[in-house]
């Protein structure tokens, strides 16, 4: 079973992940405190073409600034059966109220399996244990998946994200000083704020480990490799194709010659 078929392909759907003992999809900003941060809006997943596929959770900053993170990568086929592949993916891109995109964290990969597919629905099971729902169309439609991982970081944003943080702790340190325990009480809340964010955000709210990082590098040694074969079958085609050129040119001139 194939799990993109080819006339799908620019479909979208709309991620509902079951939570099975792994990590929920979406990472930091699914787990406990991301959620309380970063209400989340929808989970998206949406294959452009036969090599690209995009994920994107959406989200409310405190309940009411708008805002996603968003991963772009490329799809490799695993096995012989057709329902799994395997998806590199560049870091992520973190965007605030669509006009302030941070690239964060570092690439990432996921081996995602089809469990079961129709014209309206796909169950998928990640490589952590998660387990999904995709129902095509809806709100998918909207999301504009096709420029999700396109976005560049500004220095607009950069300046906007450091100073966020700094004044969290520069306000918390103005609080704290001034002795009062209310204010010491706002000082911390400060504190805690920026720390429970940054944990979030941090490499683009990813959950990696060793053992991914490892699969992040053969995967990318193996993506390499295909690529220079290729390079390399397309130069031996080349190659051939000037052959047969100069071997027919040097016929049709000595023709006239012998005549």
């Amino acid at each position: 079973m194939n799990p993109f078929p080819s006339r799908r392909l620019h479909r979208m759907y709309t991620a509902s992940p079951l939570h099975a003992g792994g990590v929920a999809a979406g990472g930091r900003f699914r787990g406990r405190i991301g959620r309380a941060l970063f209400r989340t809006a929808g989970l998206f997943q949406s294959v452009l073409k036969p090599d690209i596929a995009t994920n994107k959770v959406e989200f409310r900053l405190f309940g009411f600034l708008p805002g996603y993170v968003g991963l772009r990568g490329r799809v490799l086929p695993q096995g012989d059966n057709g329902d799994t592949v395997q998806v590199i993916f560049e870091p992520p891109v973190l965007s605030i109220a669509n006009s302030l995109h941070l690239k964060i964290g570092k690439p990432s990969s996921v081996v995602l399996s089809t469990t079961y597919l129709d014209e309206r629905v796909r169950l998928g099971k990640g490589s952590r244990g998660s387990l999904f729902v995709f129902t095509r169309g809806g709100a998918a439609d909207a999301a504009e998946m096709d420029q999700v991982g396109l976005e560049r970081t500004s220095l607009t944003a950069a300046a906007a994200f450091t100073a966020f943080f700094v004044s969290l702790f520069l306000g918390g340190a103005a609080l704290w000083v001034s002795g009062q325990l209310v204010l010491k009480a706002a000082a911390l809340s400060m504190w805690l704020l920026g720390a429970a964010m940054g944990a979030v955000v941090r490499q683009g709210g990813l959950v990696m480990d060793r053992e991914d990082e490892r699969m992040v590098a053969a995967a990318k040694a193996d993506l390499e490799r295909r690529r220079q074969e290729q390079e390399q079958g397309r130069g031996t085609i080349g190659e051939s194709e000037r052959v047969d050129r100069t071997g027919g040119g040097g016929s049709a001139a000595a023709t006239p010659a012998a005549a």
